[in-house]
């Protein structure tokens, strides 16, 4: 219920303003007030976890649409008449990147520099940081170095001058051999 407000505000805000950092800030204030513990240059495009007092972020973490950070699992009910729950914290290190509709479980660490793929389940932490995860479960792909050379050639920056205003033009002007190939 919340998240559905809270897509409602965003689309109305973002309508008015065309600001959707503003947005995030507030999402990311809200984590702080129930408790969720982040640094700064913090990008939270997914919903706020049902305990956030369980998750802390490091500096410069971008984590995308559609991700869960899951702090419980509600399934022991089933198999143990004296249970309901169990939960894990989650931490995420400095620089990670979390790829939209990933699931990060309960429990999982995750080093600095750590990239998750998109739409990988995180099953196990990766404490040792610089290096790109994916898959279900998601497992170790290669270090980060080896990620950056392999798209080295294809990657632009939208942070120079208004590129960021003009996205859709800018990329649309772009010649084919800067485009993801597989």
């Amino acid at each position: 219920m919340m998240n559905r407000i809270l897509r409602k505000i965003k689309k109305i805000w973002y309508g008015y303003t065309g600001n959707e950092d503003a947005f995030l800030d507030i999402k990311i204030q809200q984590f702080r007030e129930q408790g969720g513990k982040c640094g700064k240059n913090f990008k939270f495009y997914c919903d706020i976890p049902g305990e956030p007092f369980l998750v802390e972020i490091g500096d410069d973490v971008t984590i995308a649409y559609d991700t869960a950070l899951l702090t419980h699992d509600n399934s022991v009910i089933k198999c143990d008449i004296d249970a309901t729950d169990y939960f894990g914290k989650i931490k995420i290190g400095n620089s990670c990147f979390i790829g939209a509709k990933s699931i990060i479980l309960p429990g999982i660490e995750l080093g600095d520099l750590t990239l998750v793929g998109a739409g990988s389940v995180v099953t196990k932490s990766f404490p040792e940081g610089n290096v790109v995860i994916a898959g279900n479960p998601a497992h170790v792909i290669c270090t980060v170095d080896e990620f950056r050379n392999k798209k080295r050639d294809i990657c632009v920056n939208l942070d120079n001058g208004d590129l960021r205003s003009r996205k859709r033009e800018y990329i649309l002007s772009l010649p084919e051999e800067k485009f993801e190939k597989k």
